[in-house]
């Protein structure tokens, strides 16, 4: 009897796991906390940021653009995805022309966000004229 009592415990407890939110599977799992660099899309462009996971679904992103030079527009975007790739929102640090030395960073908090990728651009007369390849965070 007692035998299947334990049996029966064991079995609902394998079950139990097995039927995890597909949020929270090992596969969609990424780290509760991280820093991150961003590529460049030319020499006078430094970006970095950081994100930091509040939650199952939600995790606050910071991301930093500095210009080093005497460049047009400059700015640095993050872009979160939930699970099937349809983004979700982004957030972005921009530092105007002429400014060489000044930062801009972006905060928020983004929901059911499995995915979080990053890139800088260059901008002039309200165009985007170059951007660096994406990074993917997780």
């Amino acid at each position: 009897m007692l035998r299947s009592i334990s049996t029966v415990a064991a079995a609902v407890a394998v079950l139990g796991l097995s039927a995890l939110p597909a949020y929270a599977s090992p596969t969609t799992a990424h780290a509760t906390k991280g820093s991150f660099s961003v590529p460049a899309a030319n020499s006078h462009i430094k970006a970095w940021g950081s994100y930091d996971k509040i939650n199952a679904h939600r995790v606050k992103v910071t991301i930093c653009v500095k210009e080093s030079g005497a460049s047009s527009w400059v700015g640095a975007e993050a872009f979160a995805y939930t699970a099937g790739y349809k983004a979700h929102v982004a957030i972005a640090g921009v530092v105007g022309p002429n400014t060489p030395g000044h930062q801009s960073c972006g905060t928020t908090n983004l929901l059911d966000t499995a995915h979080l990728k990053v890139f800088t651009f260059i901008g002039n007369n309200g165009k985007i004229v170059k951007k660096s390849s994406l990074k993917t965070i997780y």
